[in-house]
């Protein structure tokens, strides 16, 4: 599947089939991470690949109080990846001018995990909610690391419609027109 095709088929996918991913398949998706660009080529993300039943279970209960009733089905992903970061000297001095380009960095990562998984037929969902603290506890991710998200993976328990095999996009998007400028706020091509 080529890259576009991918970005159509794409979808938060929270329901997943009983079916484990491959680790070919696991493999080849960390590989499209691996080779993220990244600021002054520093690479400073770790991902942390959870498929253990037992520890996946427990991700759910590692939010924000009042958080819980949104994220209960992580618990039925067969895969979680953990998209961590720590600072780079590079990435100090650029906070300085209220650059985060390790946030940056590590989001380019995970988008292409996204994007890979999603040409393999594997669904995915972002993750925002946790508590980082006792989330870095259940993983045993070091103190100079930070968790930028979680990205939940698996097989699509629901078949893909017909619409989206078609390449016909059933979620409402905003026109360019609304989104785009050119060369400044507001000014329309």
């Amino acid at each position: 599947m080529d890259v576009f095709k991918a970005i159509q088929w794409r979808r938060s996918i929270r329901r997943f089939a009983l079916k484990k991913i491959e680790r070919e398949k696991i493999s080849q998706i960390l590989e499209a991470a691996r080779l993220a660009p990244s600021s002054s080529n520093r690479q400073t993300w770790h991902f942390v690949v959870i498929d253990d039943t037992s520890i996946i279970e427990q991700i759910p209960k590692q939010v924000a109080l009042g958080t819980k009733m949104l994220v209960p089905w992580v618990s039925n992903a067969p895969l979680v990846i953990a998209g961590c970061y720590t600072k780079a000297w590079t990435h100090v001095v650029a906070q300085l001018f209220s650059h985060e380009n390790h946030l940056v960095d590590v989001s380019i990562a995970m988008a292409h995990i996204a994007l890979a998984a999603t040409a393999l037929g594997i669904g995915t969902c972002f993750v925002g909610w946790f508590n980082e603290k006792k989330l870095k506890h259940l993983l045993h991710i070091p103190v100079n690391y930070k968790i930028a998200v979680l990205l939940a993976l698996g097989y699509p328990a629901d078949a893909p419609t017909k619409e989206s095999i078609g390449g016909i996009d059933p979620r409402p998007r905003k026109n360019l027109e609304e989104i785009v400028s050119y060369n400044k706020f507001g000014v329309k091509f």
